[in-house]
This record gives structure tokens, sequence and C-alpha cells, in this order.
């Protein structure tokens, strides 16, 4: 299992890609069994994930991928144990 959120925040594109190994899956879905806010995160990256891949490329704001990103350094950086 993952000790800190942000190995599961690392690792999740990997993961809904379907690009992790067997081993990696089953820390990613271990930690999720026991840390609800990384359920929460994985389930709302996952659903933004879909909504990016819905739109044509073309139709997305120009700043796009910085916006992702710093929602993604601040999912990163709220989401620990502490």
């Amino acid at each position: 299992m993952y000790k800190e959120c942000s190995e599961v925040a690392q690792k999740i594109s990997e993961i809904i890609d379907g690009e992790a190994d067997l081993m990696t899956s089953f820390r990613f879905y271990t930690h999720l069994m026991v840390c609800p806010k990384c359920i929460k995160y994985f389930n709302q990256f996952r659903l933004m994930k879909k909504a990016a891949s819905e739109p044509d490329p073309d139709q997305l704001p120009a700043d796009f991928d910085k916006v992702m990103s710093f929602v993604m350094e601040e999912v990163e950086h709220n989401c620990s144990h502490g």
C-alpha cells in the first residue's frame, strides 16, 4: 500500500489509462480502500479525464493544460494524511 497520498496522485493517470502493472494497481486500490480523500480525488480525476476526452481538443480553451496542471498541484498539495 502507498504510505502517502502523493504516491497515489502520481499513479492516477497510469491507473485510469490501464497502463499500470499489477503491483502498482494493487497498491493503488489498496490505498483507496483506506483513504476517503484519495477515493474522492480518484473519482473527480476520472470524471475530469472523461470530460476532457469527449470534446474535440480544438474546442478546449487555450489554457486548458495550464489550468489542469494547477488543479493537479493543488489536489496533490491538499491530499495528505499529515
